[in-house]
């Protein structure tokens, strides 16, 4: 069967959990940014390999992205205002949007909190990181502070309780 036709049987969520796959998202990302069970996740994956005849999921998405990129590149397609992720070259001309900006999903904050994938530890810039490194020490010092203040608490108690 030729590439086009098992593309065209994809499902639009097959489509997504491909494309999600293709941005580095696991299956527990995936099924928190679709809503769904990640059983049900790995159900849409499973159809779609079998329907592109890859081996697994990371193949199918790549067959997947070279196919839109093929399309993309044959009819210029409308903005949809989502924030994609920027992986490989950058072509003169194009405008990269930063991926700090917040997204239909959620924020940078969410992302940070959750722990996705929003950008590499080595692009960031040296202020980023020294302000990072500023704030991990203070929210260490805070804890810090925050467990003696527990602790003196709790001896000044258990020597109140003495008779």
């Amino acid at each position: 069967m030729p590439e086009s036709d098992a593309l065209s049987r994809l499902t639009p969520r097959e489509r997504r959990c491909l494309e999600l796959v293709a941005l580095h998202f696991d299956t527990g990302q995936i099924a928190a940014e679709l809503g769904i069970s990640p059983a049900t996740v790995n159900g849409y994956l499973a159809d779609a390999r079998q329907k592109l005849g890859a081996r697994n999921r990371k193949e199918a998405a790549r067959i997947l992205r070279s196919s839109d990129a093929d399309r993309k590149e044959a009819t210029p397609t409308e903005h949809t205002g989502e924030i994609d992720r920027v992986e490989g070259e950058v072509t003169a001309g194009a405008t990269v949007v930063s991926q700090l900006e917040p997204a239909a999903s959620g924020g940078w904050v969410s992302r940070m909190l959750y722990l996705e994938r929003v950008i590499a530890p080595h692009e960031l810039g040296l202020g980023r990181r020294l302000l990072m490194i500023v704030g991990m020490v203070v929210a260490l010092c805070v804890a810090l502070a925050m467990s003696v203040v527990a602790a003196v608490g709790l001896v000044s108690i258990f020597t109140n309780l003495r008779p």
